[in-house]
């Protein structure tokens, strides 16, 4: 992707912002297809499975060329699908094929993948029309409203637009869906940075135990939003946060 919906939205190794990839994921190696008498034994709808999950972890590994060369040879055994369909839309949009993706989003809004799609388009995007943008995280956040990457772009989208309360809402409840995600960890705290609410930020950052580093990072991202909007952060933390200590393939 483009502008900030990319490596702009990121601070060193912070992984901060909208579908930053590999960033939780250790690389692990990635073996070939076992032989065919344990194809066989599997019957093709657990190879199709299997197929599928490799390719979302080599698009987790951002081993892009990797993922589009397992799908190819997934489209040729099995043929076509729209779940492979919404696979290639999320490589090509990593590789920043930004037309094509789209098209094979829009492709997909019909389908049981709506939220994906709506997902993929809204980060498509965001970089040139921000309410388009917008509109599509919301609608993928309703459609699956438990996924908390969906929430914590769309949280990130609206905090980057100085919506800090609405940005609340969705960055709270990805952290509490996926506490252990570095990403919607980074993301929460940036928001209660940004909001003023330093003592709950330090709080997480203890019982994470987050190395200063890290926070400085993610201080002086949360001085830059500040700025950018133009809008000084509150000095209370926000009413109603949620308490804290209470709990990131593509698209």
């Amino acid at each position: 992707m483009r502008a900030w919906t990319t490596g702009g939205l990121a601070v060193g190794a912070v992984c901060i912002g909208l579908a930053v990839s590999g960033c939780a994921h250790e690389r692990v190696a990635v073996t070939p297809m076992a032989d065919t008498t344990l194809d066989a034994a599997r019957g093709p709808q657990e190879n199709a499975r299997l197929y599928t999950d490799l390719i979302r972890e080599l698009i987790a590994q951002d081993r892009l060329y990797a993922a589009l060369a397992h799908l190819q040879a997934r489209e040729r055994e099995f043929g076509p699908s729209d779940q492979l369909r919404l696979l290639r839309a999320d490589i090509l949009r990593r590789m920043g094929d930004d037309d094509t993706a789209r098209g094979l989003y829009e492709s997909l809004l019909d389908s049981d993948y709506a939220a994906q799609a709506n997902h993929g388009l809204g980060l498509i995007l965001i970089a040139t029309d921000r309410a388009a943008g917008m509109a599509h995280l919301q609608r993928a956040v309703v459609q699956m409203p438990t996924n908390a990457r969906m929430r914590s772009d769309f949280g990130y989208a609206l905090l980057r637009a100085g919506e800090y309360e609405k940005a609340r809402l969705q960055l709270a409840t990805a952290y509490q869906l996926d506490e252990a995600n570095e990403l919607n960890r980074n993301n929460y705290i940036l928001l209660l940075l940004v909001t003023g609410a330093d003592r709950q930020a330090g709080r997480i950052a203890a019982r994470e135990q987050l190395d200063a580093d890290l926070m400085r990072r993610l201080r002086e991202q949360a001085r830059s939003l500040a700025n950018a909007d133009g809008v000084s952060p509150m000095r209370s933390q926000p009413r109603g946060a949620p308490a804290v200590g209470i709990g990131g393939g593509g698209g």
